[in-house]
């Protein structure tokens, strides 16, 4: 893996009953003074875990510290330009990331084979990991208090089952949930507060992940 991320707080907050344009206005009243940040962009997130799902155990049961791997670009979700390897760790509602780059593939390939792309792509500690979940959607980006303070709104979730020989759907399975996401180094947990306080939604756990598997899987 490569370099790391500052380690920071992630606040999340599903929200099933507005849609991204009124929780979008919510924040563009939020005290912190929120501007768009950059460009809307889709997310695609290749999900990988054991044969027996070790990753997802530990979120259903609420390990304090797990991790997680996926392999992450953006834009088009079959023909991937620039691919990253993420090893997201979470302690509590402390995260931090590594990543390390990916070679470039087109899923539209007729000879393409995720397993020995996998195979020959993926360090030596995180080969025995299996591709379990593509998730893709669009999110738009935030930033408040100068800065210090980044949120993140995702829409338009989908969900696709890995198939055989690493194949995925042609259509996924869709949530129409609102995600926000509320992101700050662990330093300036102080000078959020207010900002936190002033968001009128729920604070709720949500793992795309986890969401993703039971709906395509269950």
């Amino acid at each position: 893996m490569g370099n790391s991320i500052v380690m920071r707080y992630e606040r999340k907050y599903r929200i099933e009953d507005y849609s991204a344009a009124v929780v979008h206005q919510v924040l563009m009243q939020n005290p912190a003074f929120f501007r768009t940040a950059y460009p809307d962009r889709y997310v695609n997130s290749l999900y990988l875990d054991t044969w027996d799902l070790a990753s997802l155990s530990d979120n259903l049961a609420g390990v304090a510290r797990r991790t997680k791997y996926r392999i992450r670009w953006y834009g088009a979700l079959t023909k991937v330009e620039k691919a990253v390897l993420e090893k997201k760790e979470k302690s509590n509602m402390l995260g931090w990331k590594e990543f390390g780059e990916m070679p470039p593939f087109d899923w539209a390939d007729r000879e393409f084979s995720l397993s020995a792309y996998l195979a020959k792509a993926l360090p030596e500690h995180v080969i025995s990991l299996q591709p379990v979940l593509l998730v893709r959607y669009l999110r738009s980006y935030y930033e408040g208090l100068g800065g210090k303070l980044r949120a993140t709104i995702d829409q338009k979730q989908e969900f696709f089952p890995i198939l055989g020989k690493g194949r995925i759907s042609s259509q996924g399975v869709r949530d129409a949930a609102v995600i926000l996401e509320m992101k700050y180094a662990a330093e300036e947990e102080s000078l959020v507060d207010q900002a936190l306080q002033a968001t009128p939604f729920r604070l709720s756990k949500n793992s795309k992940f986890a969401n993703g598997l039971f709906a395509v899987y269950s």
